[in-house]
């Protein structure tokens, strides 16, 4: 048979390795995706209970290689055959799928067996070059065959060709009885002229050679299992410490102590810049001190928040897999770290995974495995106060630490309620008006009222007067239209168009400008970019969600050194973006939740080299006196409207180094609605 004219795969190799019980090959090259191309024939031959063994040269690729070596290893290493039986769903999808684990687990139960031939005394110098095999069923009828073939992928697309022979052919008898004994002689190391090598015993002759190709490889993972399986001994990941070089403040030790004192469990309710990174990783070192050992699992809600706790992480001893994107990154490398460490030949595994990949299957599958000491820190916390979040707290995980300036979610009592029941309730807080002037710069704060044109007025009175109506309606229809409304007069007032005149007012200097944050509205920012980019001539790019992350990066290192004068922003810059040199912010848009806020005034406030203070500048606008005329309804609900916004520009002004102009700049609108007591 010869390959332009047969499919050796279908018209040989497939219906034999249905029927045979043992398979004796001898070939130059092997390849696992041989195994792949007979995916069909090798799961029947392993149904049947068959075995094979091969001789073959020790020319071999890296990946190969380790999966051979991590299948010998498996035969004696329970923890490590789990690891591989933990990969298999079914034999026949992981041929196709996974070859190389398909390889290991049938290498572990001895399906197949490698030995790797090297030519020595007359032969030396020279490779093991022969390609024949010998196939016997269970009645001990063989099938022999010989030719050019090789065990590869490439073997198919090559001219090659094999010649057949039966045993029960008389003539043909002589010739496969002759393979077969000449299989023995090498499997069993009677060549005088080669000499076969098991896998442990190629490793310590050092008789590998490794194929070279196009693609460099990293070091292949079977050298430390390998050490693994050879010294009995643990694997040590570096120790976690906190490093000689990060001093914790005495408010930082206050809030590990806390934790430790609540059982290793709890909330830490810290503002934003105020360091609950460090306080986290150096709380997770003490942990693992106690402890002896750890799995530490941190679960952030952005990608960039990965690679930022992915640094920090790295600095305190931690070697921490990054589980986003494609799992085909990081769930196998995770997998098999889980069985290290559950089988103790690791002390310390860390995982560091988005939100959203926390919450799948596959993800959530891996970790249930967890078993011993484990620490679960979730930053930015109320995220996972979502409905589809909290389904996928991980229950047997016994130390929480969850980390929030703002954990309780807003209109969301049974997100909260879940979060808390989970994570245990706050065990410290230390809020912005402590941090300032210890981890936070002072600020100056400057509220600039903001009339509407009488066309928004006609507007805002108009969806005024529709939200009245609605409000004492309870059915699910009413509360529906009543949100509509109330996000329609929400962006119309963030929207409004005085807010650039005022702007515009405000950059009378625009070659002063440095280091400005610009927060605006999805309707104003192209509005904004053209006013003080264009009309004021300020260097100024726009920061979304639209720009992919090296190009954030790029932004953010231009506004650092001043090559950028100002970032015009909408949400982008609320959680986890470092923007510490930003010296002036202008708030042209705020929704009504007050974490929106909490967050981006503890952003600017964040202490840099130089920064004696920061200068807030809030632009609000507010409906002038259309109350009269409407309903006692419609007066209530703009009064509730008005006291929850002059509550924020009251939070804004306490902790300011100018807090009493500020306030008295908003008491005329406080007296017009009869809200003293904001």
């Amino acid at each position: 048979m010869d390959t332009s004219s047969h499919n050796l795969v279908r018209g040989f190799f497939e219906p034999v390795l249905t029927c045979a019980r043992r398979y004796d090959r001898g070939v130059g090259f092997f390849s696992s995706s041989w195994l792949r191309i007979n995916a069909q024939g090798m799961v029947a031959f392993a149904a049947n209970g068959g075995r094979a063994r091969w001789v073959t040269s020790p020319i071999l690729d890296p990946a190969d290689w380790e999966a051979l070596l991590l299948g010998d290893a498996a035969r004696d290493d329970t923890v490590l055959r789990q690891a591989l039986e933990h990969t298999i769903l079914s034999l026949g999808d992981t041929l196709d799928r996974a070859t190389r684990s398909a390889l290991a687990w049938m290498v572990a139960d001895e399906v197949l067996t490698f030995k790797l031939a090297l030519p020595r005394n007359k032969l030396e110098r020279g490779d093991f070059h022969d390609k024949f095999g010998v196939f016997t069923d269970a009645e001990g009828d063989q099938v022999g065959f010989n030719g050019s073939y090789n065990d590869s992928v490439q073997g198919m697309r090559n001219y090659e060709s094999i010649k057949i022979f039966c045993s029960w052919e008389p003539a043909f008898a002589p010739l496969v009885r002759a393979d077969a004994e000449r299989f023995e002689r090498l499997w069993n190391n009677h060549d005088p002229n080669v000499r076969a090598f098991d896998l442990p015993a190629a490793l310590r002759e050092q008789i590998v050679r490794l194929r070279e190709d196009a693609r460099p490889y990293p070091e292949p993972e079977w050298i430390q299992l390998k050490k693994l399986q050879d010294a009995r001994s643990s694997y040590r990941e570096p120790r976690p410490i906190t490093p000689s070089v990060v001093t914790l403040r005495d408010y930082q030790v206050d809030a590990i102590d806390a934790w430790f004192a609540h059982g290793c469990c709890g909330l830490l309710e810290m503002a934003t810049g105020t360091g609950k990174t460090i306080t986290s990783l150096a709380a997770s070192a003490r942990l693992y001190e106690r402890e002896g050992q750890l799995a530490f699992i941190i679960a952030v809600p952005y990608q960039h928040l990965v690679d930022q706790w992915a640094e920090e992480a790295r600095a305190f001893g931690y070697e921490p897999i990054l589980a986003y994107q494609s799992k085909a990154r990081w769930l196998n490398p995770l997998n098999q770290q889980i069985i290290e460490y559950n089988g103790g030949y690791r002390r310390c595994i860390s995982v560091i995974v988005t939100h959203s990949t926390f919450a799948r299957d596959d993800f959530q599958h891996t970790i249930a495995r967890l078993q011993g000491a484990s620490l679960l820190i979730a930053d930015e916390a109320h995220h996972l106060g979502a409905e589809q979040q909290r389904q996928s707290y991980p229950e047997h995980v016994p130390f929480r630490l969850a980390l929030s300036a703002t954990p309780d979610r807003w209109f969301d009592d049974a997100g909260t309620l879940a979060l808390r029941d989970y994570f245990g309730e706050t065990v410290f807080s230390f809020t912005l008006e402590q941090a300032i002037g210890v981890s936070l710069t002072n600020y100056y704060y400057y509220p600039h009222r903001v009339e509407l044109t009488d066309e928004e007025m006609d507007r805002y009175a108009e969806l005024s007067a529709k939200i009245a109506r609605l409000a004492h309606r309870n059915d699910t229809d009413a509360q529906e239209a009543l949100r509509m409304l109330l996000i329609k007069r929400a962006d119309l007032l963030n929207n409004a168009e005085n807010k650039l005149t005022e702007l515009a007012r405000l950059m009378t200097n625009p070659d002063e400008v440095a280091h400005a944050l610009f927060y605006c509205a999805p309707g104003q920012i192209d509005a904004v970019l053209r006013l003080i980019g264009i009309e004021k001539g300020v260097r100024v790019h726009r920061f979304t969600a639209e720009e992919d992350p090296r190009t954030r990066q790029r932004l953010l290192s231009e506004f650092a050194s001043g090559q950028l004068q100002g970032l015009v922003a909408m949400k982008c810059l609320d959680e986890g973006v470092d923007v510490p040199t930003t010296q002036t912010a202008y708030f042209l848009a705020s929704s009504g939740n007050p974490r929106e806020f909490i967050q981006r005034r503890g952003r600017v406030l964040r202490q840099s080299p130089g920064k004696q203070f920061a200068v807030l500048h809030d632009l609000v606008a507010i409906p002038a006196t259309t109350i009269s005329g409407h309903s006692t309804v419609a007066f209530d609900i703009e009064r509730s409207i008005m006291r929850r916004e002059l509550q924020r520009i009251k939070e804004f002004a306490g902790p300011a180094l100018n807090k009493h102009p500020a306030l008295d700049a908003v008491w005329t609108i406080a007296r017009q609605y009869g809200v003293m007591d904001f």
